[in-house]
């Protein structure tokens, strides 16, 4: 387990992470640091650096807001740091590429402070969209209780594909044929995202079906092979940035965001300090080039935490 800085530990008992003093940058005050997941501080053995929860601690330790920012549930957004609990506990969880955001837990407890579900009448058409072609598909949400955050996926039937995502992503489902009907009779609302699980090679055909069905009346992920992840058309991580930085009363000229993905631009672009990892593929390089984002080294050589230090930390 990580040693947390003796002032942090104290802090957490007696204030919420961000009522602290904040961090100059240049003319910006940094009340805000995000920070993207999987090829941002999880390394290739899907864990972060000693570097990386250094540079998260010094952060939390000076007051400073933090959150981590992925596609992820909110169960896999926390394994990362699952042996370090008082970390886990401080930092703003954005999941599902931020159709929904955690506050840090106060009191024993954290609220949905920010979640975007898909629209009524969109939900209604996708799910008749699979039932008509007897495909799979899995009802995703997230209820709160005394606990926090409690994840629910409903799937019409156990198949192939579903197996291989329960067991890819720890999935526990509910098992009810009679979802769709469930869907049509409103008994269920919408959620915040829903996943079609096409038989096994016909992923890409079903995503150009979606697309001129649906157009930009839906927002769509198929990174993992089978698996379409679909949310409201709003949805993305500048978003949620966005809301986090209302939450905690500053502008986003004060958030600093780090990320290496497609997905994590919007949040690079709607925040004050914008920093892309070395690792990210060509196309994100290409697709920044020209703006006013910053690089860090690879992760590998603990780029993120080069990048709080080196605009952050040490200004």
């Amino acid at each position: 387990m990580w040693n947390l800085p003796k002032r942090f530990i104290a802090r957490q008992s007696a204030a919420e992470p961000f009522d602290c003093p904040w961090l100059i940058r240049g003319d910006a005050v940094i009340r805000l640091v995000a920070f993207d997941l999987d090829g941002t501080i999880l390394n290739h053995n899907n864990t972060p650096s000693d570097a990386s929860m250094a540079a998260i601690c010094d952060l939390l330790d000076r007051g400073v807001a933090v959150a981590s920012m992925s596609g992820r549930n909110f169960e896999r957004n926390q394994i990362p740091f699952v042996s370090n609990p008082s970390v886990a506990d401080a930092l703003y969880a954005g999941c599902y590429n931020g159709a929904m955001v955690f506050a840090p837990k106060i009191n024993g407890t954290r609220q949905l402070m920010h979640e975007q579900c898909l629209p009524d009448d969109i939900f209604s058409s996708l799910v008749q969209y699979a039932d008509d072609r007897l495909m799979n598909f899995v009802y995703c949400r997230c209820d709160m209780n005394n606990e926090g955050p409690c994840e629910v996926y409903i799937t019409d039937r156990m198949t192939k594909m579903s197996r291989a995502v329960a067991t890819m992503t720890n999935m526990v489902y509910e098992v009810d044929a009679d979802l769709a009907q469930r869907v049509r009779t409103k008994e269920l609302a919408s959620p915040p995202k829903i996943m079609l699980l096409p038989e096994p090679g016909h992923a890409d055909e079903t995503v150009d079906e979606l697309k001129n069905i649906f157009g930009d009346q839906i927002y769509m992920a198929w990174a993992v092979a089978g698996r379409i992840e679909i949310m409201h058309p709003d949805v993305n991580k500048g978003a949620a940035l966005t809301a986090i930085a209302n939450h905690i009363g500053g502008s986003l000229d004060e958030v600093m965001a780090v990320g290496d993905g497609n997905n994590d631009l919007p949040m690079l672009r709607a925040a004050g300090t914008g920093v892309l990892m070395h690792n990210a593929d060509a196309a994100t390089h290409r697709a920044v080039a020209g703006e006013n984002i910053l690089q860090t080294d690879h992760i590998e050589n603990d780029g993120f935490a080069k990048a709080v230090r080196r605009y952050v930390l040490d200004r």
